[in-house]
């Protein structure tokens, strides 16, 4: 057999074995004639390893559901056809790299940044990635990608005829609860009988909490989250009374519509009164008041490391943006009002004031 024969056959295509191949795979080398065959069943083991452990470098930092991986793989594979597709007749087998693709290289391009500067990722991102982001932020799919916060207060013990006791069950639901803190006891900052509508007043702040909290998804940057609390929490703000737990509620629901700084809609404020609900209902009837004892300590966490960053990073005017800051305006926090550490202090000590209310009451039921 010739050279020129032995060549010949050394250039079929190593899928169809019957066409001349064109190019050459990067992961296994084969040689093929066509996309048809590069994506054949054949094949088909090494393109999805290919898929795979693209998505895969992608993740192993990030911790998201089954459903947001899912959707990645599918936006990276519709991508990497329609590139194939419009670019295949260009490429010559030895320039084909795997390394090439920008998917790939996008955990390497962000490691060593500061994963808090969104300039930064910004100017790390190609010029699809960018398009991509803008088109899922325009059409509302980003959110999508982004696991959902699970709430500590969901978990309700039924009551029932026969009880069938789940301990360990209830002990892990109140293990997710922040930590209730001790604080002094009632009669020690008060002798006056406090007014009915101390539990009305509270119920205003736990919507308040409870909304607050959905709305970071559960990511807390406590300046940020302070700020909203008190932009729709009358009895915080501006020390307003209520005779109805009702009220109470629907005032934080009217507040968020208002605001010029939150953006909500129906659905969300729905949410909000049914989990204000579930915190004052509590665990378990015997139980009622501990999700608002949580809730309460939380708030006193919030707001004193709060006061602790006020203190430590003065307030500075960014003059120059960067692209992103310019581009998204509305991912800058820089809009939001300032607080002066005088009201965070007053807050802190109406927050130790209720919850040392609530102890006084569940030492009375005990």
């Amino acid at each position: 057999m010739s050279s020129q024969q032995s060549e010949r056959i050394d250039r079929l295509c190593g899928l169809c074995e019957k066409n001349s191949s064109k190019y050459c795979c990067p992961r296994c080398e084969v040689f093929y004639c066509s996309l048809d065959c590069y994506k054949s069943e054949k094949h088909l083991e090494c393109s999805e390893n290919f898929y795979r452990e693209c998505v895969n470098q992608e993740l192993a930092s990030n911790t998201v559901d089954d459903e947001a991986k899912n959707k990645m793989i599918d936006i990276l594979k519709r991508m990497h056809n329609e590139s194939f597709d419009d670019d295949i007749e260009n490429i010559e087998p030895v320039e084909i790299d795997s390394d090439d693709d920008s998917e790939i290289d996008l955990h390497t391009r962000i490691k060593d940044l500061n994963l808090d500067d969104p300039d930064a990722l910004w100017n790390a991102l190609t010029s699809d990635e960018k398009n991509e982001f803008e088109a899922m932020l325009s059409q509302g799919d980003v959110g999508t990608l982004i696991p959902q916060w699970q709430p500590w207060w969901l978990f309700r013990k039924e009551k029932k005829l026969v009880e069938e006791v789940d301990l360990s069950r209830e002990k892990e639901a109140l293990e997710r609860c922040p930590t209730i803190k001790a604080v002094p006891k009632f009669s020690t900052l008060t002798s006056i009988q406090p007014s009915p509508s101390i539990r009305f007043n509270m119920a205003n702040i736990i919507a308040a909490y409870a909304f607050a909290m959905r709305y970071v998804n559960g990511e807390i940057d406590h300046k940020e989250i302070c700020t909203y609390i008190l932009e729709v929490c009358s009895n915080l703000k501006t020390n307003t009374n209520f005779e109805d737990a009702e009220l109470a509620i629907e005032s934080v629901a009217q507040m968020c519509i208002q605001s010029e700084y939150i953006d909500t809609d129906e659905a969300s404020l729905n949410v909000m009164r049914h989990d204000t609900f579930l915190i004052l209902q509590g665990p378990s009837e015997e139980n009622h008041l501990y999700y608002s004892k949580a809730a309460f300590s939380h708030l006193l966490d919030i707001f004193t490391e709060a006061k602790t960053q006020m203190r430590k990073n003065k307030p500075k005017e960014n003059k120059n943006n960067g692209n992103f800051s310019r581009k998204f305006p509305q991912c800058s926090k820089s809009h939001l009002p300032d607080i002066d550490t005088s009201t965070i202090k007053k807050i802190i000590k109406k927050l130790e004031y209720y919850l040392a209310f609530l102890e006084s009451c569940d030492n009375k039921t005990e």
